[in-house]
């Protein structure tokens, strides 16, 4: 019945997990050092990739948000989307794709989450979730990575949603569809979901808790990177990353980064690679895979492109 009852509220949303550049901000700390005007393709959300045999590509940083200004195309990305022979984004959104994610949330061993955590931090799981309008016996059924991808969204996204206001990249897909254009993921939600799935017990909770005491701040710091994403500034991202790494076991931290951002950015460059010899693809993926000596931009000029801002 809980999940049910969790299904139901979750189908008026599509919850991102790992692509989420807010949720990575919650979690992952650049590496020490990094000052953001270092930062290699730190200014910049529409890139031409040339180099291919085909006509030239299109890649696309989008902040997964259903905020007008975010999911308003700009000319120069209407432009470049109008001309687009393919769509390519982390995930491709389905019914099925949902379901097996909401799925994966839940606990099916017999356990609750108050008996994995402890009565405290439940409780203070409980407070924080009030305004998501999830019910404690739901809470009580979900395993601790799935609560921590929930309380960090804002509860304005989260009200977006659940009003049928549709993120950027899934506006992009719709319109696409609308058009008859080839979609192609990625990813795939089970790669998504074994980012998570493959975190210890413990670093669930840890994460868990460190998320619980951020909750206050959500807002504040969504609005920070929402303004950062309409500047075009990856580079203001990163170091927003960077202010909220204390608190974490810094091996923890190094993991997560590696799992969340650097293994996914190449995995993704390998997957496009098709699209780029097809010429005028157009691909979507969080800003935050952009910039940075391991981000995707760096990745595909080490590959012999070329990558040209446009906007």
């Amino acid at each position: 019945m809980a999940l049910a009852r969790f299904v139901q509220h979750c189908s008026r949303i599509w919850l991102r997990l790992a692509v989420s550049a807010f949720l990575l901000a919650l979690f992952v700390a650049v590496r020490p050092g990094w000052a953001a005007e270092e930062v290699a393709y730190g200014q910049g959300l529409l890139w031409q990739i040339d180099g291919a045999a085909g006509a030239p590509s299109y890649l696309l940083g989008t902040m997964h948000s259903a905020d007008e200004e975010v999911a308003a195309l700009p000319a120069p990305v209407a432009e470049a989307f109008a001309e687009a022979g393919s769509l390519s984004l982390e995930i491709i959104f389905t019914p099925d794709a949902q379901m097996k994610l909401v799925r994966a949330m839940a606990l099916t061993d017999g356990r609750t989450l108050e008996g994995i955590i402890g009565g405290d931090l439940f409780d203070r799981v409980v407070t924080a979730s009030r305004p998501y309008g999830i019910p404690d016996q739901v809470l009580m059924h979900l395993k601790p990575w799935a609560v921590l991808t929930l309380l960090s969204l804002p509860p304005s996204e989260v009200k977006r949603q659940a009003a049928g206001e549709k993120p950027l990249d899934m506006r992009l897909q719709a319109e696409a569809s609308e058009r008859g254009l080839p979609l192609h993921g990625l990813e795939t939600v089970d790669d998504q979901i074994g980012l998570f799935e493959r975190l210890s017990e413990p670093d669930q909770i840890a994460m868990l808790e460190s998320t619980v005491e951020l909750n206050d701040q959500v807002e504040a710091l969504f609005e920070t990177m929402r303004q950062a994403y309409l500047a075009r500034d990856t580079a203001a991202i990163l170091s927003l990353m960077q202010s909220l790494q204390t608190g974490y076991d810094p091996v923890l931290v190094e993991t997560f980064t590696e799992e969340m951002l650097d293994r996914r950015n190449v995995g993704m460059v390998e997957s496009m690679q098709d699209r780029l010899a097809d010429g005028r693809a157009f691909v979507a993926v969080g800003a935050l895979h952009l910039p940075g000596e391991n981000g995707i931009l760096r990745l595909l000029e080490r590959r012999g492109y070329q990558v040209t801002r446009l906007y």
